[in-house]
């Protein structure tokens, strides 16, 4: 099934917006059961239990995530999204980094099925 345009941002901006409010359900609500999450060069993970983990452990170093979205190129006829972002970083002693990346959505019908971010972490040591 393809989606138009519209329905792909919109869907892509309301993913951010509930990841972004620690929406403890966000993984459970929009993914696939066999989505795949990939983070940089860490190997990927499977499922939505596996992604609630890995994100719940890395946003758990920082007092808050947020991603700021840039321009989204969307292809309709392969349900995919990539996104500029800029993911604003605090830790806990309140210093904020930001960093820019991108990241890659591919929907299936209104659910995830991956979910690929791709950021320099470097300044975050």
């Amino acid at each position: 099934m393809t989606s138009s345009t519209t329905d792909l941002a919109g869907a892509t901006r309301a993913f951010y917006a509930e990841v972004d409010a620690n929406d403890p359900q966000v993984f459970q609500k929009r993914l696939i059961p066999n989505a795949v999450f990939a983070f940089n060069d860490v190997d990927p993970v499977t499922g939505p239990e596996a992604i609630t983990e890995f994100v719940g452990s890395w946003k758990g170093n920082f007092r808050s995530v947020t991603h700021e979205l840039g321009p989204l190129t969307i292809d309709t006829t392969n349900n995919r999204v990539g996104v500029e972002i800029v993911v604003s970083y605090v830790f806990p002693d309140g210093h904020e980094v930001k960093v820019k990346g991108c990241s890659f959505l591919d929907f299936d019908g209104d659910s995830l099925s991956g979910w690929r971010v791709y950021v320099d972490t470097s300044r975050l040591t």
